[in-house]
């Protein structure tokens, strides 16, 4: 089985710090050209730098959220590369708990528009040159609470509820152009996003819930994604992979 993303042109969003940081030094290591996707360019330029700089990465200054951003660094992306073979769209936001009825719309917009359509963005505009070279493969980050949300959970686990389901309707839509989707569904996983909003009580009972007696890692889904960007993953499109088990209480 050929699990090999060398000279794969990747594009990973939100890839500053936590998950997708992990994920560009990860797939970077196995080989891979990487390109580093943040809101500002200076913190991208930081692990592009990691890396080992040019050619090897490259660092893109984008919100996701703003098509005209996102437009340009895909068009960045092709002129210095020419081709993307694969986008792990990452980027989002995540609240505290957010009860219905407390609810404020401008949070429910903001997980929207980083978490929903910051995905739809990069899609659109990323999947184009993928087509052109032959089809690649876009990953997105979902989340346990997708299927499972507890109290407070509507706004973070709607949006990712929704990822799911465009990851599916891009496979059926792009899946004849050579394009394949998965969603990835990690549960609790330790990045610095997650311990601004969560407890340390909280995080050591789900702890106890999940295999060793700890919360995931951003290191625990690497080998998961470097599967799905090989070629070995060509028959896997339109589903959701659940990482960690949900949590019922």
């Amino acid at each position: 089985m050929d699990v090999n993303v060398a000279g794969k042109v990747i594009v990973v969003t939100g890839a500053a710090r936590g998950i997708g940081r992990t994920l560009a030094l990860g797939l970077a290591a196995e080989g891979a050209r990487v390109a580093v996707l943040a809101r500002e360019r200076q913190q991208a330029q930081l692990v592009v730098d990691e890396i080992g700089g040019a050619p090897l990465a490259l660092a893109l200054e984008a919100d996701v959220s703003d098509e005209t951003a996102v437009t340009g660094a895909a068009a960045e992306v092709d002129a210095a590369w020419g081709r993307v073979d694969a986008l792990i769209n990452n980027a989002g936001w995540m609240p505290g708990r957010q009860p219905v009825l407390e609810l404020e719309l401008s949070v429910l917009e903001r997980v929207l528009r980083s978490n929903l359509i910051g995905s739809f963005l990069a899609t659109k505009h990323f999947a184009p040159p993928m087509i052109r070279g032959g089809g690649g493969r876009i990953i997105y980050l979902s989340s346990v609470v997708g299927a499972q949300p507890g109290p407070g959970g509507a706004p973070y686990g709607g949006s990712k509820a929704a990822i799911n389901i465009l990851a599916n309707v891009v496979h059926q839509e792009l899946a004849d152009d050579g394009i394949r989707t998965v969603a990835i569904a990690p549960g609790l996983t330790d990045t610095p996003g997650m311990r601004a909003i969560v407890g340390e009580e909280y995080i050591a009972r789900v702890a106890g819930q999940y295999p060793g007696g700890r919360v995931g890692q951003p290191e625990d889904i690497v080998a998961l994604t470097a599967f799905l960007c090989s070629d070995a993953a060509s028959h896997l499109s339109g589903t959701v992979i659940t990482v960690r088990p949900p949590v019922y209480r």
